[in-house]
């Protein structure tokens, strides 16, 4: 019972934050839809909406067959009206007007394939009434528990300011000069061949040109980009049409920044290009946060296979060592319900890895939740890997549920002290871990004859992961676990 308890406090207390929309989703009745109860939706599902409710690009995740609609604050600014009614609906409903779009959306994503549109454009209804608008548009599918895709996940780049723009510039020079004073974009002007660079404001990305300049392209461009921007021009020079690329430029201030560049050629009476007028948009921003949500989905599809393999040997060594099928199965939900909530923990830290302050105190203090004055907690807080988090989870619930029922807590004055420190060996060698779960005034411990499935997960699975030692002490005052591993501190690439 203790551990069901945990699971339905750490589901209810799932998404952490997410703005307007993580409200939303913790209030959503979402028994009514495919997905159901939120308690109940798998990891993969809970990981990916936390991750896109911390990004500040509009992103709507589609799940199931349906295509339940779940997404952040950007795409609900991007919807207008339509919020917050799309949130739970399914895509093909929330979107009537584009459901042969989205039906194929879904087919592909779902079959495991990607879809990409640059300034796509369609027809919404998002304030009452029929509107143009363009987008890029890219869709890739979410893997669930099996590795098999369970929903497809959508960045919404609205670009319909940029395509009207872009629209007034060839129909006026005039409207143009007055949109290039206006905009915060960098505007440039280039010879018929491109071979010069006439003029270049900058807008504080680039180094703007204080004169004409042919060197333009090792200034802005890193060499091994050049061919591609050449081979772009080309194209755009052979055809008489836009040159439109995203590639990456030597920004003002030295560092590494990406552009999507556009330039118009304008004509003259005879057809031939007299010179080229262009914009890039800054999208370093853009391109780092897609970058850091790759490497997100990539943790995601790593951890839920260290889940189903953890999983597995918890499954096999409960039932092993049970007494009977009634006992099997409260340890495995215990511990089943520990191990999602060492989860949630993660998804609470941003996906990434989880601070040791965070790991004791999530599981130690729910247990003595009666009492917190008979834990006490101290030491430095120190980053963990989200898979040594997930190991040192475990190994506090199996100390904190003994010493509620044989240890420490077992009795009224029962303490429990969880304490570590930072220290160099005197021997020398790196920085090293120390920990020590101490439990006094309980009952008088003897030791048992033979180790159980919680000793085993600490002393050698915990050791294993820190790379360290772990042991247990069954000393006549009451448990002891001393960890004492390297110091490697866990910093999120």
């Amino acid at each position: 019972m203790q551990g069901n308890s945990e699971g339905q406090i750490a589901s209810a207390a799932f998404p952490a934050g997410g703005g307007e929309l993580g409200a939303l989703i913790r209030a959503f009745d979402w028994s009514k839809t495919s997905l159901g109860p939120i308690q109940g939706w798998p990891q993969s599902l809970k990981t990916v909406t936390a991750m896109l409710l911390l990004s500040p690009l509009p992103i709507v995740l589609l799940w199931g067959e349906d295509g339940i609609m779940i997404y952040n604050d950007a795409y609900s600014v991007f919807a207008g009206g339509r919020h917050p009614q799309l949130l739970g609906s399914k895509v093909r409903e929330g979107w009537p007007e584009v459901a042969d779009f989205n039906d194929n959306v879904m087919n592909v994503g779902l079959a495991g394939g990607t879809l990409a549109y640059t300034d796509q454009e369609l027809t919404l209804f998002r304030h009452g009434k029929p509107e143009q608008v363009w987008m890029n548009l890219d869709y890739s599918p979410v893997p669930d528990e099996s590795g098999k895709p369970a929903g497809v996940i959508a960045f919404v780049i609205e670009t319909s300011q940029r395509v009207k723009a872009e629209a007034l510039v060839r129909n006026s020079e005039g409207r143009f000069r007055a949109l290039v004073n206006a905009t915060s974009d960098v505007v440039y002007q280039m010879s018929p061949d491109w071979q010069k660079m006439h003029q270049l404001d900058g807008r504080g990305i680039l180094n703007d040109t204080e004169a004409p300049s042919i060197s333009w392209l090792e200034e802005y461009l890193f060499p091994e980009d050049q061919g591609d921007v050449i081979a772009a021009i080309d194209e755009a020079i052979s055809g008489k049409g836009i040159f439109e690329l995203e590639h990456r430029v030597r920004r003002a201030d030295g560092s590494v920044g990406w552009t999507l560049s556009r330039a118009i050629p304008l004509l003259n009476e005879a057809g031939e290009i007299e010179e080229w007028f262009g914009a890039a948009t800054d999208v370093t921003e853009r391109r780092n946060a897609e970058q850091h949500l790759l490497l997100m989905v990539n943790e995601l599809n790593h951890r839920v296979k260290n889940n189903l393999a953890m999983m597995q040997g918890i499954a096999t060594q409960t039932i092993r060592n049970a007494k009977s099928l009634s006992d099997a199965e409260k340890n495995f939900s215990a511990r089943i319900a520990a191990l999602a909530q060492a989860n949630d923990l993660l998804t609470g830290e941003r996906g990434a890895g989880a601070s040791l302050r965070s790991v004791v105190t999530q599981t130690v203090i729910a247990q003595c939740a009666q009492d917190p004055s008979r834990c006490v907690i101290e030491g430095p807080d120190i980053a963990l890997s989200p898979k040594t988090a997930l190991s040192l989870s475990l190994a506090m619930h199996e100390l904190a549920t003994n010493a509620l029922k044989h240890g420490a807590w077992s009795t009224p004055n029962g303490k429990v002290s969880v304490t570590w420190r930072r220290y160099v060996p005197a021997q020398g060698g790196g920085e090293r871990l120390h920990l020590e779960w101490r439990e006094t005034g309980g009952p008088k411990v003897t030791a048992p004859e033979k180790r159980g499935f919680g000793s085993r997960l600490i002393e050698r699975g915990l050791a294993s992961e820190m790379g360290g030692e772990a042991k247990i002490h069954f000393e006549p005052d009451g448990v002891v676990c001393i960890v004492d591993a390297p110091l490697t501190v866990y910093k999120d690439e």
